[in-house]
């Protein structure tokens, strides 16, 4: 289930140039990091859900994926996730988590993922959804995403 934050017109206009994405999921972002401080949580999610889909988007438009579009897309999902549990948006927390790490963890078994430096990224990813993971109390149903995410990266990166 893709979350969709932006309207067709601005999908199609985004695709043309990837230029303009890139300023513009820096402004969006930017945005979504004021409202997010100013705990104006419905502003947040508009911005930051737009930089996340823009940065899905632009990761998709690559056929070997950017270090910097990796991180554009890990960090807008994450504070997506972040801003949809200030929402009391548990499921929709996990969601964006998940998908993150699933993503991370699909280039990192991918050829692609053979030239890029990903450990770190996913490190980050497996703490954010262990942190999720503990506040709801459901630490045992990371263990296999843990056991699988370590041996892809003992596999891959060493």
């Amino acid at each position: 289930m893709a979350m969709q934050f932006l309207c067709s017109a601005h999908r199609q206009q985004l695709k043309r140039s990837k230029v303009v994405a890139e300023n513009r999921w820096d402004e969006w972002m930017e945005a979504g990091r004021e409202a997010f401080a100013q705990r104006d949580w419905q502003s947040a999610l508009k911005y930051l859900g737009c930089s996340f889909e823009l940065s899905e988007m632009l990761l998709s438009n690559e056929d070997l994926p950017s270090l910097s579009n990796i991180d554009r897309y890990m960090v807008s999902g994450h504070f997506l996730a972040e801003c949809f549990a200030r929402c009391h948006e548990n499921c929709l927390q996990r969601h964006c988590l998940l998908a993150v790490h699933h993503h991370l963890l699909k280039l990192l078994r991918s050829p692609q993922g053979l030239g890029l430096s990903l450990q770190r990224n996913v490190e980050i990813s497996l703490q954010m959804l262990a942190r999720h993971y503990e506040a709801a109390g459901e630490e045992e149903t990371l263990h296999a995403c843990y056991q699988e995410t370590t041996r892809l990266l003992k596999h891959r990166c060493h």
